[in-house]
C-alpha cells in the first residue's frame, strides 16, 4: 500500500492539455527548471492593542517554466498564431510572428507539471500539479549564452476556476490539484 506522504525529486515533464479530455495537447520540451508560487497576502483584524485573527487570502500562482528548446509548435497554440513553412526538406524554412499584438490575451489553458518522487516506503511514484486555468504571456528569452546556450520561459498565471482541466465542474472553485500516482 502506497504512503500518502511523497517526496519531489526534480520537475521531468510540463504540457498543455486539451481542456476537454485532460490528455496532453503539447510537450513543453526540454525542461531546464520550474516554478510555482502562489500570490497571498493577509489582513490582521486587531483590537485592544492585540491581534484578534487573521485572515488569509490567494489571488492567482505564477507558473514559469524554463526550456532549453524552442518549439515553434507550443509557440503556436500559445500565441494563437499560425505557423507557416516554405521549401522542401531539406531546404525547408518555418516562420511564426514573434511577440504580435495577436498574441497578447490569449485564451487560458490547463497545464500539467510532472514530479518524479517516491513515498515514505521508498515506493516509485509521480506527483502530479494539474493547473486547471492558466493564462499564458509572451515567451521570453534569457541567451544564448556560453555552455548554456538559449533559455526560452514559459510564464502565466493560474487562476481560480469552477472547471477542472476536463471542463467538470468543481464543487468549489480552484486553481489546482495534486495527484500522486504510481510510475509505470
Amino acid at each position: 500500500m502506497p504512503a500518502p506522504t511523497v517526496e519531489g525529486f526534480s520537475l521531468s515533464h510540463a504540457a498543455i492539455l486539451n481542456g476537454t479530455t485532460g490528455a496532453e495537447l503539447s510537450d513543453i520540451y526540454g525542461i531546464r527548471e520550474g516554478t510555482l508560487e502562489v500570490d497571498t497576502d493577509s489582513f490582521d483584524n486587531t483590537g485592544d492593542d492585540a491581534v484578534l485573527s487573521s485572515w488569509q487570502w490567494f489571488n492567482f500562482a505564477t507558473v514559469t517554466i524554463q526550456s532549453g528548446f524552442l518549439s515553434l509548435a507550443m509557440l503556436a497554440l500559445l500565441s494563437g498564431s499560425t505557423i507557416t513553412s516554405s521549401g522542401t526538406a531539406p531546404n525547408d524554412s518555418y516562420t511564426i510572428p514573434l511577440w504580435s499584438e495577436k498574441s497578447l490575451n490569449t485564451s487560458s489553458r490547463p497545464m500539467l507539471i510532472r514530479i518524479p518522487s517516491k513515498d515514505t516506503t521508498g515506493a516509485q511514484r509521480y506527483l502530479d500539479v494539474v493547473l486547471y486555468k492558466v493564462q499564458f504571456g509572451p515567451i521570453s528569452f534569457d541567451g544564448p549564452s556560453y555552455k548554456n546556450g538559449l533559455v526560452v520561459s514559459y510564464s502565466g498565471k493560474a487562476v481560480m476556476s469552477d472547471k477542472d482541466e476536463k471542463n467538470t465542474a468543481l464543487t468549489e472553485r480552484a486553481i489546482g490539484r495534486l495527484v500522486s500516482s504510481p510510475r509505470p
